[in-house]
């Protein structure tokens, strides 16, 4: 609006202008799983990819089973949340500020039969440690132990500019050479 938002984030870091600060910053797996697109609108956005269109599919569709939603819920959630936390990564680590990166890919215990993966801001319980309020009787011990590791990091950085602490996973910075990212999985706390 010119006002709160005085310009593009990607031109602000361009030009230096940008806050200089620590950042953390990601997306989730699946951020947009919650808006399936039908097949016809799914084939225009993969015609703006030309003769890479079906390496485009491959990549969105590995098993090879034809849905069209599904690849369109990739292609929105890579190219509206995913690559831009990644450039605005790219631009901080550039800018020689301290940057880490996640990918948020837990889904509650009780919303597994029905959810293929962390849709949009399904993290907040987990890194606010709010998931017994968001999921009350349904919590399990791993939703309350994956909220307890996300929460630390949050906490940490918030207190020190850096994630990492005691008894916690190492979350490695971000560099464009190693473009490590932390995954927030079931599997990976």
């Amino acid at each position: 609006d010119g006002k709160i938002v005085a310009e593009e984030p990607e031109t602000a870091f361009r030009a230096g202008r940008q806050a200089r600060v620590p950042y953390v910053i990601g997306a989730n797996d699946r951020e947009f799983g919650f808006m399936p697109l039908p097949p016809a609108a799914v084939d225009g956005m993969l015609a703006r990819f030309g003769a890479a269109r079906d390496a485009v599919v491959a990549a969105y569709d590995p098993a090879k089973t034809g849905d069209r939603g599904e690849v369109g819920i990739g292609i929105m959630s890579d190219g509206a949340m995913v690559e831009p936390a990644r450039l605005m990564a790219r631009l901080a680590a550039a800018a020689g500020q301290p940057t880490w990166q996640y990918r948020f890919a837990y889904v509650a215990t009780s919303l597994r039969k029905d959810a293929k993966g962390a849709l949009h801001a399904t993290e907040i319980p987990f890194v606010f440690q709010t998931v017994r309020a968001k999921y009350g009787e349904a919590t399990t011990p791993e939703d309350e132990r994956i909220a307890a590791a996300a929460n630390a990091y949050w906490s940490a950085f918030a207190k020190t500019g850096d994630p990492n602490g005691e008894g916690l996973p190492r979350w490695p910075a971000f560099d464009a050479k190693g473009d490590v990212i932390l995954l927030i999985a079931a599997n990976t706390m």
